[in-house]
């Protein structure tokens, strides 16, 4: 099981990072490696996947219904592809949705790398509006370095900050656009470590607030979801004797901060009912 091994390595790594790519790369490993042995465990093989990193209901998601449709011996990449052509044309769609919210002259501010939020930024790009993002490092990881790199090289106007500079930044922004890596039916979503605190800050000064996400990342599962504690020598790897390093790679945030869900079915007001948001990208702005 060659694949979903080197899979399963490189996602707790984090050298495959963002919930669709991770589902990706989940998906193509777990496909290569069932057409390569026709008496491999499926189940088995999507749980070792899955739990390479538990906050990613997206990854279980796609996995789950790869797996729920009988496929002929060596038909699994095919089934495989087919699926991943149906998330190309909903990340698309969600693109087209979300640079319909930003127009020329705004701030946007985001936190982390969410490749969705990415597309977003680039497609409204693509579309000739001109506009500036304020984007954090993310520590201690840094993974929003990479929502900069990506940005700056498509030509966008980005200005990088210290995570504790948010608050600066919020208080002269236009739009809080980021993503999530899951969408709980008690009312939370899970992201990045940092995005509640950022949500209180956005809604204290009038700023709207998008998440953008697939439905796949709605939890189905299970009840909820713990929050990944991971290594605390990312944080300190040499911290003195007798200091505790608390490293959580989330937050729950309350689904109340959020203006609207910028989806693969359109804005919506309540993802978990799919009950879609009037105008959300109209009424919210503060110098209409």
């Amino acid at each position: 099981m060659g694949r979903v091994d080197e899979a399963v390595r490189r996602i707790r790594a984090l050298e495959i990072q963002g919930a669709n790519a991770i589902a990706r790369a989940a998906l193509a490993a777990l496909a290569a490696d069932l057409d390569a042995d026709r008496a491999a465990d499926g189940a088995a093989l999507a749980a070792a996947l899955s739990g390479a990193r538990p906050n990613e209901p997206m990854l279980r998601n796609l996995l789950a219904r790869f797996l729920e449709v009988p496929v002929p011996p060596g038909g699994r990449r095919a089934r495989a592809e087919e699926l991943l052509c149906g998330l190309d044309e909903d990340e698309r769609r969600i693109a087209a949705t979300g640079a319909g919210l930003v127009r020329d002259g705004m701030s946007v501010f985001t936190h982390c790398h969410s490749s969705t939020a990415v597309a977003i930024l680039l497609e409204a790009h693509r579309l000739g509006r001109r506009f500036r993002v304020l984007n954090t490092e993310t520590r201690p990881r840094y993974q929003g370095r990479i929502t900069a790199r990506e940005l700056a090289a498509a030509g966008v106007e980005v200005v990088h900050m210290v995570d504790a500079a948010a608050k600066r930044a919020l208080d002269g922004a236009d739009l809080f656009l980021f993503g999530a890596d899951a969408v709980l039916g008690s009312g939370y979503l899970v992201n990045k470590v940092g995005t509640g605190l950022f949500c209180v800050v956005a809604a204290r000064y009038g700023v709207p607030i998008y998440c953008a996400t697939h439905t796949l990342k709605v939890v189905r599962d299970r009840a909820d979801e713990a929050v990944e504690q991971r290594d605390p020598k990312e944080v300190w790897p040499d911290a003195p004797a007798g200091v505790v390093v608390e490293n959580p790679a989330f937050d729950k945030v309350s689904l109340q901060y959020v203006t609207a869900f910028v989806t693969e079915r359109g804005l919506l007001a309540d993802i978990l009912a799919g009950t879609p948001a009037a105008d959300a990208g109209v009424a919210s702005w503060k110098d209409d």
